[in-house]
C-alpha cells in the first residue's frame, strides 16, 4: 500500500505572510497541533502548537518567523510502512507529503495509519 492511498488531501495550511494570531486561531478551531506553512504550494515549514516561542509572540508577527523546518517529508509513492517508521523514529504524529515538484499534496497522520490498520490489516490482530 502506498502513501497516496491513505494520505489526507484536504490540507489546512497558511501562507508564510499570514499573521500569527489568525493562524493560531485556525489551529485551535481545527483541532490541529501543527499547521503547514506554505508559499503557494511549496512547503516552507510547520507551525507547531508546542513551540514555546508562541506564548510570547506578537499576534501580528508573520508565521514564517515561527515555522520550523520539517525533519522528514515523504512522497506519495512511498510504502505506507515507511511513513509509519519515520513517524516512530522522529516521534511525530504526522508527516507532510511532497510531490516531485516539491509541492505539498497531502499529510499522513497517526489517524490515517490506524485507519489503514483497521481496514486492511497486514495480519489478523483480533478476532
Amino acid at each position: 500500500m502506498r502513501v497516496r492511498e491513505q494520505m489526507s488531501t484536504a490540507i489546512i495550511s497558511v501562507e508564510a505572510q499570514t499573521p500569527l494570531g489568525p493562524a493560531l486561531l485556525l489551529m485551535e478551531s481545527s483541532g490541529l497541533r501543527c499547521l503547514p506553512v506554505v508559499d503557494g504550494q511549496r512547503l516552507l515549514g510547520l507551525l507547531l502548537a508546542s513551540d514555546p516561542r508562541l506564548g510570547t509572540a506578537p499576534p501580528d508577527a508573520q508565521v514564517s518567523e515561527y515555522a520550523v523546518p520539517t525533519t522528514e517529508q515523504i512522497r506519495p509513492d512511498m510504502p505506507i510502512e515507511r511513513a509509519a517508521f519515520l513517524m516512530l523514529q522522529h516521534d511525530v504524529r504526522g508527516l507532510p507529503v511532497i510531490d516531485a515538484q516539491e509541492r505539498l499534496v497531502g499529510v499522513v497522520t497517526v489517524r490515517d495509519l490506524l485507519k489503514t490498520l483497521v481496514e486492511a490489516p497486514p495480519v489478523v490482530l483480533w478476532k
